[in-house]
C-alpha cells in the first residue's frame, strides 16, 4: 500500500505540480540514483566514497562529446559511458578498496578531485567553458524535451533501481554484502569472499552514478564541470546518510530532503541579504 501511495504521488507531480516543482522532482531523481549506490556501498557495506559525483561527470561528459563532436545515438553512448564506468571503477576499486580506516576516504577524495579537475582543463571537453547542443533525448519517436515527460524516464528508472537493489539485499550475495560492514574476517571465514564484493558494490554504485549523469547530462543539454566536483559528492554522501544509510528508500528520503532544505535555506538567505541591504541602504540614506 506503501509503495501504491508513493508512485502516485510521483505520478501526480508532472501532471498538477507546476514547472518549478517539476524541475526539483527532476533532479530529486538524479540524486536519488547516485545516492542508492551509497547507500549499499557505504551504509549496507561499509565502504565510504566521497567520489561519486565524478562518475556522475563520467557519465555526463561521456554522452556530450560522443553526441556533439561524433552525432553517436545517446542510447548507445549509455552503453560506452557503463563500459567506461565499470573499467575506471575497477581500476580504482582494486587500488582504493584495500586501504582501511580513514585511508579509504581520503583516497576517493583525492581520485575524486583529480577527475573534477580532469573535466574542467582538458581542451577536447571544453574546459571550464563546459559543452553545449546536447541533443534531447528521443523515447519511441518522442523527443523528451519537456521536463514533464522527462520527469517519467528519470523516475522509471530510478524505481528500477530501487527495485533491483532492494531484491539484491534480499537474496544470499546481498546477506554476503551486508556481512562486510561487521566483521569480515568473520564473513570470509563462512566463505565469503569479501575484497572480491567490496569491489563489485564499488562497481554498482559507480554504474548507478554514471546513469544519473547520462541523464542529467541530456535534461540540462548542458555540462559543465562545477556539479562534479568534491563538494557535490559530499552532498551525495549526506542524502545517504540523512535518508537512513541502511535503508534502500533513504536513498530517496535523503535525497528529498537535502534538496527542499537547499531550496529553504536560499530563499531564507536571499530574503535576509534583501533586508540587510534595505536596512543598510536606509541608514545612509538618514
Amino acid at each position: 500500500m506503501g509503495y501504491a501511495v508513493f508512485i502516485v504521488a510521483l505520478a501526480g507531480i508532472p501532471i498538477l505540480a507546476p514547472p518549478f516543482w517539476v524541475t526539483l522532482g527532476n533532479y530529486v531523481g538524479l540524486y536519488s540514483i547516485v545516492a542508492l549506490g551509497l547507500v549499499l556501498l557505504t551504509g549496507v557495506a561499509g565502504q565510504t566514497s566521497f567520489g561519486q559525483a565524478a562518475f556522475v561527470g563520467l557519465g555526463a561528459y561521456t554522452t556530450a562529446i560522443l553526441c556533439t563532436q561524433y552525432a553517436i545515438s545517446p542510447w548507445i553512448n549509455l552503453a560506452i559511458g557503463l563500459a567506461l564506468t565499470t573499467a575506471l571503477a575497477l581500476f580504482l576499486g582494486f587500488i582504493t578498496l584495500r586501504m582501511k580506516g580513514h585511508y579509504l576516504p581520503l583516497a576517493t577524495i583525492a581520485w575524486g578531485i583529480s577527475l573534477a579537475m580532469l573535466f574542467g582543463n582538458v581542451e577536447g571537453l571544453g574546459g571550464h567553458t563546459g559543452v553545449t547542443g546536447i541533443p534531447a533525448l528521443a523515447l519511441i519517436g518522442i523527443e523528451l524535451r519537456n521536463e514533464r515527460f522527462y520527469y517519467f524516464l528519470i523516475w522509471g528508472i530510478a524505481l528500477a533501481a530501487l527495485w533491483a537493489t532492494d531484491n539484491l539485499l534480499d537474496s544470499r550475495p546481498g546477506r554476503a554484502i551486508r556481512a562486510l560492514r561487521g566483521q569480515i574476517e568473520m564473513a570470509e571465514a563462512f566463505g565469503v569472499d569479501g575484497a572480491r564484493l567490496k569491489i563489485v558494490v564499488f562497481v554498482y554504485a559507480a554504474l548507478l552514478a554514471c546513469v544519473s549523469g547520462w541523464l542529467y547530462a541530456h535534461l540540462q543539454r548542458f555540462v559543465n564541470p562545477t556539479p562534479f566536483g568534491i563538494n557535490q559528492g559530499i552532498e551525495y554522501l549526506f542524502m545517504a546518510v540523512v535518508g537512513g544509510a541502511g535503508s534502500v528508500w533513504g536513498a530517496v528520503i535523503g535525497a528529498t530532503l537535502i534538496t527542499l532544505a537547499k531550496q529553504v535555506l536560499q530563499d531564507v538567505l536571499r530574503r535576509s541579504s534583501a533586508r540587510v541591504a534595505t536596512s543598510r541602504w536606509s541608514c545612509s540614506a538618514c
